[in-house]
């Protein structure tokens, strides 16, 4: 009984404008004077900030907040591009990935692209999810050259745990930017997932569609080229929300992270096998 009331309401939720309502909010001036209290509340490490807590303009910006060089070191092998808790990991089967325990999706679904799952089949994955209290700037795992990237419009259910046991397929029904990058070691997929609340993501490669064309519409293609070093920014998110890394089964790579574990960007999560 509690499921179901639990999927009622995250279904009958009015994300989209939930979302809308509370991005005008933190984006506003005024919403500058709950940083101290969010900080606060959420144990934020003031330390670790590239400027001076009362020099960010609104809660917003706060949230997409930039930490000084020193904060993150890189560390070996393929490092987590965010701060976050693995939430699921490992072999992807055939085709099938899993989403929470009872939970599964496809690539074909997540990807919608039938070309791109074949390659990705029976390969690798991992999922990061990042909470409100989570520094919510994405790096490149690896040094790295963006190739493409895509919108898929979708919904805005949240992804905190509610949501990913409650809605099948969240991640398959969500609105998602996908980038295809190559690397020394082989090609791999970061997708950017959205959530409640998450009215925004950046990539530095490309032009996203404005909140209000996001929701329906065509998939959107482009291609981008667009070089990084290892643990340099790809994009930001407005809060937090979901990282999902693919990699075809050519990729020499041994996880040594497990579910359930907290990361920081940085952190290596695999060692490469060369």
């Amino acid at each position: 009984m509690k499921s179901f009331v639990i999927k009622c309401a995250l279904r009958l939720m009015p994300k989209r404008a939930y979302t809308s309502l509370l991005g005008t909010i933190v984006g506003s001036r005024w919403s500058a004077r709950l940083i101290p209290w969010y900080a606060r509340h959420f144990s934020v490490d003031v330390d670790e900030l590239a400027k001076p807590i009362d020099e960010h303009m609104s809660l917003g910006e706060f949230f997409s907040r930039k930490l000084s060089a020193k904060a993150r070191p890189i560390s070996v092998g393929l490092v987590s591009p965010v701060d976050g808790v693995v939430s699921s990991m490992g072999r992807i089967d055939g085709y099938t990935l899993l989403q929470v325990k009872g939970q599964t999706y496809t690539l074909n679904e997540f990807l919608a692209d039938d070309i791109a799952a074949e390659r990705y089949a029976h390969g690798w994955y991992i999922t990061l999810y990042l909470s409100p209290s989570d520094y919510h700037r994405i790096h490149a795992p690896t040094a790295c050259t963006a190739r493409h990237y895509r919108h898929i419009p979708g919904a805005l259910y949240p992804v905190n745990a509610h949501g990913v046991q409650h809605i099948p397929k969240l991640f398959v029904q969500n609105e998602r930017v996908i980038t295809y990058f190559d690397s020394a070691d082989g090609p791999f997929v970061m997708a950017k997932v959205g959530a409640a609340g998450v009215g925004t993501v950046i990539v530095p490669f490309g032009e996203l569609p404005s909140r209000r064309n996001r929701t329906r519409g065509q998939v959107r293609d482009a291609s981008c080229h667009e070089t990084f070093a290892k643990g340099e920014e790809v994009g930001y998110f407005a809060l937090g929300s979901t990282v999902v890394l693919l990699f075809p089964s050519s990729f020499p790579l041994r996880f040594v992270v497990e579910s359930g574990e907290k990361v920081r960007m940085g952190h290596t999560i695999a060692t490469v096998v060369r």
